[in-house]
């Protein structure tokens, strides 16, 4: 028997999979390619990097900006990771892998071999789906050169959020669900350009958020050529909710294949990395995590390591009101957010941040908004 087998070998499966080994365990993993390089672009704020060596950082920033109706320094160095340097950095020595895909039956039938079984497979394991309504976060990106890419930076080191809404046919009056641009470097003279929708539901079509890139970099005096042969593009959708579905039987969640992810931001790699040397120690102890009852790895249909509790409500509340507030509104909500001491932003977009410091910023958020922008947050909040 096997103290663990994990399915999938993303962050959150590969993290887990390193740290037992490293205490000790006999560990299991079965991904469809085990060998694959990770190919979305992973931010991550420094100072939740934790005990990784500087080699996973491909390229820092020391004060990204978010803009809406201001421009606001975070005054928060922000890195964004290397890979391949970071999935060497979390090896998998003394670990059995196994190349496979595996459905629900399959990954309940890996009881048989450990005495605990995760699923790590992400939040669609069985693949994208047409007219997938779960609300999530959706994204169209180009890197390029840095000179090409200078105009729509507007003198930014990085935009971690630029709300501005040349994005629209009318900016001056712009309609519909609105997006923003991300723009990072990503080292060797590159920068990645990405509009993106936090939140909608359905999420935004990949097309509307390709014009929408292309109008705003155009504006900003971005050649065309360099648009239409960037160096690489980049495609990001990200259920907001998770999976959705209680894990197999006997089978415990983590990452976005459970309640990983963060409601707002989607943001799931800093927790997933963060939750995996807690989860391995406590396997190592022989227990599981307090919350998560020995029973449940029996018969029962449960349960993600991440739980269900107040703070979760509160984002929640937060993504209901991301999913429903109008261009004028969402602006509002944004500026207010960067008018927050830093602290409160950390708390705000932590994955991990408990109800008390949470509540503590979005009221901050709250008492920030002009009348407007409160009534709007309101009924976006808690209208019918």
């Amino acid at each position: 028997m096997f103290d663990l087998a994990i399915a999938g070998l993303g962050p959150a499966g590969r993290a887990l999979a390193s740290a037992a080994a490293a205490r000790g365990l006999a560990v299991l993993v079965v991904a469809p390619h085990p060998d694959a390089r990770w190919s979305p672009t992973y931010g991550i704020w420094a100072d939740e990097l934790g005990n990784l060596p500087d080699a996973v950082v491909r390229a820092s920033v020391g004060n990204p900006e978010l803009r809406a109706h201001g421009v606001h320094g975070l005054r928060r160095p922000y890195a964004i990771l290397d890979n391949s340097a970071l999935q060497a950095a979390l090896p998998l020595a003394g670990v059995e892998v196994r190349a496979g895909t595996l459905d629900d039956t399959g990954l309940a039938a890996l009881r048989r071999e450990a005495r605990v079984v995760v699923d790590a497979r992400g939040a669609r394991p069985e693949g994208r789906f047409l007219d997938d309504p779960a609300p999530a976060q959706t994204a169209y990106g180009v890197v390029l050169d840095a000179d090409a890419a200078a105009p729509a930076l507007s003198g930014a080191e990085a935009l971690l959020m630029d709300f501005r809404t040349d994005w629209a046919e009318d900016a001056d009056h712009p309609t519909g669900r609105p997006t923003f641009l991300y723009a990072v470097p990503l080292g060797a003279g590159a920068v990645l350009l990405e509009e993106t929708c936090l939140a909608a539901a359905p999420g935004l079509p990949l097309e509307e958020l390709k014009a929408r890139l292309h109008r705003r970099l155009l504006r900003r005096g971005v050649d065309e050529s360099a648009l239409l042969r960037p160096a690489e593009r980049e495609i990001v959708r990200i259920p907001m909710r998770g999976r959705g579905s209680r894990p197999a039987p006997g089978v415990l969640a983590v990452g976005t294949a459970g309640r990983g992810g963060h409601l707002v931001t989607g943001y799931s790699v800093a927790h997933s990395l963060r939750t995996a040397g807690r989860l391995a120690d406590a396997l190592a102890a022989g227990r599981l995590p307090r919350g998560v009852r020995r029973n449940a790895l029996a018969n029962r249909p449960r349960r993600t390591v991440d739980r269900v509790g107040p703070a979760d409500l509160l984002r929640e509340a937060g993504l209901r009101a991301l999913l429903r507030l109008d261009v004028a509104g969402t602006l509002d909500l944004f500026d207010a957010f960067g008018r927050l001491p830093r602290a409160d932003q950390a708390a705000f977009l932590s994955r991990d941040a408990s109800a008390a410091p949470l509540a503590r910023a979005m009221w901050g958020m709250f008492v920030r908004l002009p009348n407007a922008g409160r009534r709007e947050l309101i009924r976006a909040t808690l209208g019918a």
